[in-house]
């Protein structure tokens, strides 16, 4: 293994430790399972258009074999993606968030999206929402979507933070730190094609201003 691979899995484990340590933390798990999205009026926004986008998305893959939803977190999705699947799967790194999962009694898995706990081109769709963001460097996104990559048979559908959105701009402008790690479109369709996808669809919740970006890509 070379140096720069040595180090890009030690960021990777040491990203991956922090997350887990984060949502294993039970005021931490507890608060994104019964109040994160409901809240505040923004927040409840938010899920409102982030539900009818991805469902949206789904209606124009049509029905699924089998879908693996993960990070699932405590199954904020799991009504709609069992709409739309045949089977559906869901796992997450934290187990105090799996712990937590509502609606559904189908399959879980504990893993890391750096090594999808699952065989190569066994799901239909990979679900993959809200977590790209959280990794502080471009490779360690590009390794994710590597791993989308492998399992899926043909779908992936993802989401990341637009860097040539308003807050992005405005936090650089005002010499902000940022926390959380966004990209241009270009940058990720590049990671995308390396990882044998290519992109059908985005969806913006306001153009410019928001910077999520929910993606749909596909097999190529």
């Amino acid at each position: 293994m070379s140096d720069s691979e040595s180090y890009s899995s030690a960021r990777a484990s040491a990203r991956q430790r922090q997350l887990r340590d984060q949502y294993e933390a039970e005021e931490r798990a507890g608060h994104y399972a019964s109040r994160r999205w409901i809240e505040t009026e923004h927040a409840r926004k938010t899920n409102a258009w982030e539900m009818r986008t991805v469902d949206d998305l789904l209606k124009g893959v049509g029905p699924v074999g089998t879908l693996l939803d993960l990070p699932c977190g405590h199954g904020r999705f799991t009504e709609l993606l069992d709409k739309h699947a045949n089977r559906l799967i869901q796992g997450d790194l934290a187990a105090a968030m799996l712990q937590r999962r509502v609606g559904v009694a189908g399959e879980a898995i504990q893993g890391s999206l750096f090594e999808l706990p699952v065989q190569s081109h066994v799901v239909d769709l990979a679900f993959c929402f809200r977590v790209l963001h959280h990794f502080p460097e471009d490779n360690l996104r590009a390794r994710v979507l590597a791993e989308l990559g492998r399992v899926s048979r043909r779908w992936v559908l993802a989401t990341y933070y637009d860097a040539r959105s308003f807050p992005v701009w405005r936090d650089r402008i005002r010499g902000r730190l940022r926390t959380l790690t966004s990209c241009t479109h270009g940058t990720f369709a590049k990671e995308a094609s390396a990882a044998g996808l290519r992109i059908v669809a985005r969806r913006y919740r306001l153009r410019w201003f928001s910077q999520q970006v929910v993606v749909l890509l596909e097999k190529e």
